[in-house]
């Protein structure tokens, strides 16, 4: 299931050629990660304290994610179960290149969701160093 999710998430960024402006109807988070042994990214999404989805990101040809300015996660009002804005939180979870072995859990990273906004997600690190998620100044 998490696969299907992380594929669909992946075919909505090509779809969008990836988008980097933001359209009204969406409230869109980029994930910008500068570590080269990062393959694929999941995340378990909470709206204002309660779950709300799963998904991920990664990339068919299975190279690392690093400085690849077009990784998105899209939330449409529907996707916000009605509402316009809340408090959305993501755990992230990194995976190595054989996309088998969780590397590290992150956050959560918590934001204010808006419809027409957009918050930047910043990934780091190393095994070595340890990783860290942050919002984007």
């Amino acid at each position: 299931m998490e696969k299907i999710a992380a594929v669909l998430a992946l075919v909505m960024g090509l779809l969008t050629g990836g988008q980097r402006g933001n359209s009204p109807e969406l409230f869109t988070v980029q994930l910008y990660c500068d570590s080269p042994e990062v393959y694929r990214i999941d995340y378990v999404t909470s709206l204002d304290g309660e779950y709300l989805c799963t998904g991920g990101i990664a990339n068919f040809d299975k190279v690392p994610l690093d400085n690849d300015a077009h990784l998105f996660v899209y939330f449409s009002q529907e996707d916000l179960e009605g509402a316009e804005e809340g408090e959305l939180s993501l755990e992230l979870r990194l995976y190595d290149e054989k996309e088998d072995q969780e590397i590290a859990v992150l956050g959560p990273v918590d934001m204010k969701a808006r419809l027409g906004a957009k918050d930047i997600i910043q990934i780091s690190g190393s095994q070595e160093t340890g990783y860290r998620a942050k919002l984007a100044a």
